[in-house]
C-alpha cells in the first residue's frame, strides 16, 4: 500500500463515493444519481467519457476526479478495473 491511501484507484473511488453517498448500497445509489444526471444533461457516457465526468463534477463539486471517472464507467456499463495501479510496461 502506498503512503496516503489505497493503491488501487477502483479502491480508492469506491472509498470516495461512501463518504460522499448515503444510505444502503452506497455504490449503486451513486451510480444511479450519475446515471440521472448524465440522462439529464444528454450525455452518452460510452461516447463523451470527458463530458460525462465534467458535468458530474459540476453537479456535485465534492466528486474527485478518480470517483466520477469511476461513476462514468460505471454508467457506461463498463467492467470496474482491479488491479494495482502500474503501467504494465513496468511488469
Amino acid at each position: 500500500m502506498m503512503i496516503g491511501g489505497a493503491a488501487d484507484p477502483a479502491v480508492r473511488a469506491e472509498q470516495e463515493i461512501k463518504a460522499l453517498f448515503a444510505g444502503d448500497d452506497v455504490i449503486a445509489h451513486a451510480v444511479d444519481w450519475a446515471r440521472g444526471v448524465l440522462m439529464d444533461k444528454g450525455i452518452d457516457p460510452s461516447a463523451h467519457p470527458l463530458r460525462a465526468i465534467r458535468a458530474l463534477r459540476r453537479a456535485d463539486r465534492r466528486l474527485g476526479l478518480i470517483p466520477a471517472r469511476y461513476l462514468v464507467d460505471a454508467a457506461a456499463g463498463r467492467p470496474t478495473r482491479r488491479g494495482r495501479a502500474r503501467s504494465p510496461l513496468l511488469e
